[in-house]
C-alpha cells in the first residue's frame, strides 16, 4: 500500500478535492493520466464578502472526511487558490474580498496540525500550468500565457522552461482595470451562465439566442489575450477552466474564433498568438496540486542541514588581518593571490567533473536536457553559462535552463530579499517537466540551500541524473547522484563566496558545458562551427571560420554565409556538399 497524497482546489463556490494513492514502482509521468480517472469531490467553500476562516475550516473538514479515511496513510497536500501565493507556498498574501479569509493562515495549520505533513499553497493558475506541463502542453521555445477562466480570469506565463514572474504581478492580470470592469468581470463565465435560466454554461455556445452575447464575449476575450501579448510577449494561450470545460463539452470552436477576432481587430502582432483550448478544465489545477504534494514530500525527504560551523567559506583566509587597513595595491595582490588557489585546487576534483561531462554529453545526445539551479552567485553564474552555449554553440535554447531561487526575471536587478534560497523549488521542477532523459546540476557552495537540495532530490526521485556543486569535500549526498567539490577554500572576505567560490564555479561550469559541446560536434578543429551570427563582431568571426576552413576570402565568405540566412552550420554543410560534387564528377 503507497501513501495518498491530496489535492485541493480552492474556489469561490466550490471546494474541490481528490486523494491519490501512489503505489510503489509507479512513476510520476503516469500520475496525470491515472488522476483523469479519480473522483473528485466538490462541498461548498463557504467562502464570501462577509465570511469567516471559521466557516472556511468546517467546508475544508468536511471535504477531508470524505477523501481521507482513518487508515489512509497521508504522505502530503497541495492546495490551489486564486491570489498570490509567498514564495514559499506557505500562506496567501493578496486575495479578492470574496476569499480574503483564505489570507488567515489558520486553515493551513489546521491541516498541518491533522496530518503532520507537508502543506503546499499555489496560485491556481500556477497549479493548472504544472497540470498542464504534465499533460504536454508546454514545451519548446515558447512564451505561454496559461489562462483557466471560471468565475474570474487566472493568468500565468511559461517562458522557455520557466514560470516567468516579472515583478511577481502576472498573477494579478485579472485585477487589471478598463472602462468596461475589471479583466476578472470581462472573462467571467459565472456571469456569462447566468444568462441562462438553468445557469447551463455550454447552452450560451450553442443556442442561437445567445448569439450577441456569445460574439461580444469573445471579442472581450480577444482583446485580453492582446494585452497579454503586448506586455508579457505570450505567442500562444492556453485556455483552461470552467470555460473550457463548457466549449470542449458542445465542441465549440473558441480558440478559431478567437484566432479571427485578433486578425479583424488587427492588434498589432496579436495576429501570430497561438491559442489551445485544454479540455481537462478544472481538473488541471488538481492535477497540479497532487504532483506538488507529490514533489514537496519527495524533496524534504533527502533535505540535509547543516550547522553555520561547517560552512569554510564562513571562516576568513586570515582570521587576523585587517583588510581596511591595507592599500589598494595589497589588496588587489591578496585577491589575485588567493584567486589563483582556488582555481588550482579543482585539480582534487578533475575525475568528477570528467563523469559529469560524460553524462551530460549522454543526455543530451539523447535529447536530454541540461538544467542548473543554484540560488544567488551560484544561479547568476548558472545563467551566464546557458546563454552562451546558445549562441555559441548553435545549440537549442529550450535544451539547456537555468533555474535561480527568487525566479530569473529580475535577478540581474536584485539578489533574493524573501528567504526565497530557503524555499522549495519543486513547483518549477514541475513545470520545467524534469524527466530522466535530463541532467540537473545544482550549484550551492554552502550546500545548504534547500532550493538547489529540493530540486536534485525531486530530480532524483523522478529518475533524473542529478549533481551537487559545492566547495566542501565529500563523497556522497542523499539528494543526488555525484557530488564536485570546489575545495576552494576560506574566503578573502569571510562568507563572500561571489570571490574565490565564485572563480571555481564558473570554472567548472566552463569545463562541463565547453567539454560537452565539443563532444557533441559543434566545433572542428578549435573555431565554433555553430556560432550564430548575430551581430557584427560574430559575423566576422564566421567569416574568418570560413576563410580558416575553406579558403574563402572576406567578400565570397560573407556571400556564402547571406545566401544560407547566415547561419554557419547551414554554410558549412552546402560547402561540404559542394565539395563532394565536385569530387564526383
Amino acid at each position: 500500500m503507497g501513501k495518498t497524497y491530496i489535492g485541493i482546489d480552492v474556489g469561490g463556490t466550490w471546494l474541490k478535492g481528490v486523494a491519490f494513492e501512489l503505489k510503489k514502482g509507479v512513476p510520476i509521468s503516469e500520475v496525470p493520466g491515472l488522476l483523469m480517472e479519480q473522483p473528485v469531490v466538490r462541498v461548498k467553500s463557504r467562502l464570501g464578502h462577509e465570511s469567516t476562516i471559521s466557516e472556511f475550516i468546517e467546508a475544508l473538514r468536511e471535504l477531508l472526511d470524505i477523501l481521507v479515511s482513518d487508515d489512509q496513510s497521508v504522505g502530503g497536500i497541495g492546495i490551489s487558490s486564486a491570489g498570490v501565493v509567498d514564495y514559499a507556498g506557505k500562506k496567501l498574501l493578496i486575495a479578492a474580498s470574496h476569499i480574503q479569509a483564505l489570507t488567515d493562515n489558520r486553515w493551513i495549520e489546521c491541516l498541518e496540525a491533522r496530518f503532520r505533513v507537508p502543506v503546499t499553497l499555489i496560485n491556481d493558475a500556477d497549479a493548472a500550468s504544472i497540470g498542464a506541463a504534465a499533460s504536454g502542453y508546454l514545451s519548446g521555445f515558447n512564451t505561454i500565457g496559461v489562462m483557466p477562466i471560471g468565475t474570474g480570469l487566472g493568468f500565468t506565463v511559461w517562458r522557455n522552461g520557466r514560470k516567468w514572474t516579472p515583478n511577481f504581478a502576472i498573477p494579478l492580470f485579472g485585477c487589471t482595470y478598463t472602462p468596461s470592469g475589471y479583466y476578472d468581470e470581462i472573462a467571467s463565465v459565472a456571469t456569462l451562465a447566468d444568462l441562462d435560466p438553468g445557469k447551463n454554461l455550454s447552452a450560451i455556445f450553442i443556442q442561437e439566442q445567445f448569439q450577441t452575447a456569445r460574439d461580444q464575449y469573445i471579442k472581450n476575450l480577444a482583446g485580453i489575450i492582446a494585452t497579454s501579448a503586448l506586455i508579457y510577449g505570450t505567442n500562444k494561450i492556453l485556455i483552461g477552466g470552467g470555460l473550457a470545460e463548457a466549449v470542449t463539452a458542445v465542441s465549440f470552436p473558441l480558440a478559431v474564433l478567437l484566432k479571427q477576432a485578433l486578425i479583424k481587430a488587427n492588434l498589432l502582432t496579436t495576429a501570430e498568438v497561438e491559442i489551445d483550448v485544454m479540455p481537462e478544465g478544472n481538473l488541471l489545477p488538481l492535477v497540479g496540486a497532487v504532483l506538488l504534494a507529490i514533489g514537496e514530500e519527495k524533496g524534504q525527504a533527502t533535505r540535509v542541514k547543516k550547522a553555520y560551523n561547517q560552512f569554510n567559506t564562513e571562516i576568513p583566509l586570515h582570521k587576523t588581518i585587517r583588510l581596511e587597513q591595507l592599500s589598494t595595491a595589497d589588496l588587489v595582490r591578496l585577491l589575485w593571490n588567493s584567486e589563483q588557489a582556488s582555481g588550482e585546487n579543482l585539480n582534487k576534483s578533475l575525475g568528477s567533473i570528467t563523469d559529469v561531462a560524460d553524462q551530460i554529453i549522454l543526455r543530451l545526445k539523447e535529447g536530454g536536457r541540461l538544467i542548473y539551479v543554484g540560488a544567488g552567485t551560484s544561479g547568476r553564474l548558472a545563467s551566464i553559462d546557458t546563454v552562451e552555449i546558445a549562441c555559441t554553440f548553435g545549440f537549442p535554447r529550450d535544451r539547456v535552463l537555468t533555474f535561480i531561487s527568487g525566479g530569473v526575471a529580475d535577478a540581474s536587478i536584485d539578489i533574493e530579499t524573501n528567504f526565497e534560497e530557503d524555499a522549495s523549488s519543486v513547483p518549477e521542477m514541475l513545470l520545467a517537466n524534469v524527466t530522466s532523459k535530463d541532467i540537473v546540476i545544482g550549484i550551492s557552495v554552502s550546500g545548504s540551500a534547500y532550493y538547489v537540495q529540493s530540486a536534485l532530490g525531486f530530480a532524483k526521485f523522478v529518475g533524473t541524473y542529478t549533481v551537487m556543486i559545492q566547495e566542501q569535500a565529500i563523497e556522497s549526498l542523499p539528494f543526488c547522484d555525484q557530488v564536485i567539490s570546489l575545495q576552494s577554500g576560506n574566503e578573502v572576505l569571510a562568507g563572500s563566496t561571489r570571490m574565490k567560490a565564485g572563480t571555481a564555479t564558473k570554472k567548472v561550469l566552463n569545463f562541463l558545458s565547453t567539454t560537452a559541446m565539443i563532444r557533441l560536434g559543434k566545433v572542428h578543429g578549435c573555431y565554433m562551427t555553430e556560432v550564430e551570427c548575430i551581430n557584427e563582431k560574430l559575423i566576422k568571426r564566421a567569416q574568418h571560420i570560413l576563410g580558416t576552413l575553406y579558403g574563402l576570402d572576406e567578400y565570397a565568405a560573407y556571400e556564402e554565409l547571406r545566401e544560407n540566412n547566415f547561419v554557419l552550420s547551414e554554410t558549412i554543410e552546402k560547402l561540404i556538399q559542394r565539395s563532394k560534387l565536385k569530387e564526383r564528377d
